[in-house]
């Protein structure tokens, strides 16, 4: 396989583009499919061509030559109900595995202190990381990554008036949805040596721009399209980015998180629109007559009554035999299938209803096994990610500060992932003071702090203190004139 550097050699931005676009692996179904997969509005149950209008016979009131009466055909509209449940699996999962922000733990050996050098530059990576709101960033990231297969992140520095770059350090969420093309290239042994962005903009007059951008190594080479809009050519030199490493991290799954139950979900719409056509036509009553109807009540008349001529004349109201349990049966089959299969837990009301207050730590931790293996699973990606992102940062602030390689490369972290778990503290309150004999565990200043009805912790910890010792105080007045409370 051609290496990055080789690849660039070729000079002409439509080249390089084209060589990297063949050498990127594909994925096993185009980004249009998964994300009308992902839209209910764009579902199959949606499409009038893959579930058609239903064709009825109707009368015109003419007869032909033969006395024949003439019916035309007529195209009447059928129920639709698409279930995102698509998009509740990217949800959950993506709310599972940040359900609480990451954390960066220093690695370095238990027994040796960090120096004040090593304690300012991974300060200064957190302060970074805060400063973009990397919390949030984080879960977008993630429903990027579940949703559409794959994602990047894109860390620069952020230019002045001048276009000169500055100290401030920013981060932007790549992705196909945004109306990136993602174009990774790895070497021989897997390592990512280059990457390659194409996008578009559109300036003040509505004249839209093709961007092809290359990062590889210390440089990026930027690339944009002439008035056509057919050919990428060179935009000056290729220019340092500030970091000691591309600054691009690119996360890459194989399939969607609901690809393995397309199929189910799929059944389910069909399921719910085939049930909805039938109420339309058996949710209201309908009526079989035999003969000839001489009077129709009016809406809403009491005491109903129909006059048919002659005596055999019949009148029979149409309804189903039984109520359809074979369809609910199945529809619940199909969900619990879809939630299993893809280890999403089933949050409904219902389900959580069916629960009631009285589970136990241990079987809410039971229950949750699945997401939580599911999470861990998850952690193989974005923990290495996000330790590249630490690194990637930690190098751009050692290129800004003029910091010493060495520095730079002893600074490493772990990331530290706590998945989302709901929790019966009253049992664990019990538990714990089971443990301790009965000790208290937590001082009354805490026990006010974590109160929910409180919202001035400190002003009624001062309460409660001026409290004890008026009451202190009018004890001791009791004790010292000897008076009692029965006086």
């Amino acid at each position: 396989m051609s290496t990055i550097k080789e690849i660039l050699l070729l000079g002409d931005g439509t080249a390089i583009k084209d060589s990297l676009t063949t050498t990127k692996k594909k994925f096993r179904k185009p980004f249009s499919e998964t994300e009308a997969e992902y839209d209910p509005y764009r579902h199959a149950v949606m499409d009038p061509l893959k579930r058609k209008k239903k064709k009825v016979m109707v009368a015109t009131g003419k007869r032909d030559e033969n006395g024949n009466e003439i019916k035309k055909a007529k195209y009447v509209e059928v129920c639709r109900i698409a279930v995102p449940i698509q998009r509740l699996i990217v949800e959950r999962t993506a709310g599972f595995l940040l359900g609480k922000p990451v954390t960066y733990d220093l690695s370095l050996r238990a027994d040796v202190e960090p120096t004040k050098e090593q304690q300012k530059l991974y300060d200064d990576v957190l302060t970074i990381f805060d400063k973009n709101k990397m919390k949030y960033f984080d879960k977008k990231l993630a429903r990027a990554v579940f949703r559409e297969r794959e994602a990047a992140e894109l860390w620069y520095f952020v230019p002045d008036e001048n276009g000169h770059p500055t100290d401030e350090m920013r981060v932007q969420l790549l992705s196909p949805s945004r109306g990136d093309t993602l174009l990774p290239h790895f070497d021989d042994y897997g390592r990512m040596d280059g990457f390659g962005r194409a996008y578009k903009t559109v300036d003040y007059k509505g004249d839209t721009t093709h961007h092809f951008d290359v990062y590889a190594g210390l440089y990026v080479y930027r690339f944009a399209t002439d008035k056509n809009g057919q050919f990428y050519h060179p935009i000056g030199e290729p220019v340092a980015h500030g970091f000691d490493r591309a600054p691009i991290i690119y996360y890459r799954q194989e399939e969607t998180e609901w690809e393995g139950v397309q199929p189910v979900c799929d059944r389910v719409d069909t399921l719910l629109s085939n049930w909805g056509d039938t109420n339309d036509y058996f949710g209201s009553p309908s009526y079989f007559f035999k003969g000839t109807l001489k009077g129709f009540a009016e809406k809403g008349e009491q005491g109903k009554v129909y006059q048919g001529d002659g005596d055999k004349a019949d009148m029979k109201v149409l309804s189903w035999d039984s109520s359809p349990e074979s369809v609910t049966g199945e529809l619940s089959n199909l969900l619990n299938i879809a939630f299993s299969y893809t280890q999403t837990p089933d949050l409904s009301f219902k389900s959580m209803k069916e629960i009631g207050s009285n589970t136990s730590g241990v079987s809410i931790r039971l229950m949750f096994t699945d997401p939580f293996m599911k999470a861990d699973d998850k952690i193989e990606l974005f923990g290495e990610c996000f330790e590249r992102r630490f690194n990637v940062v930690k190098g751009g602030v050692g290129q800004a500060q003029g910091l010493s390689e060495s520095l730079v490369e002893s600074v490493r972290v772990e990331p530290k992932f706590e998945p989302y778990l709901p929790k019966n503290e009253v049992e664990e309150l019990q538990m714990i003071t089971s443990s301790t004999g009965g000790k208290p565990t937590m001082s009354q200043a805490e026990g006010v702090r974590r109160n929910p009805l409180i919202k001035n912790p400190e002003a009624v910890m001062k309460e409660i203190k001026q409290e004890k010792a008026d009451a202190l105080k009018e004890q001791q007045t009791i004790l010292s004139t000897g008076a009692s409370y029965d006086e």
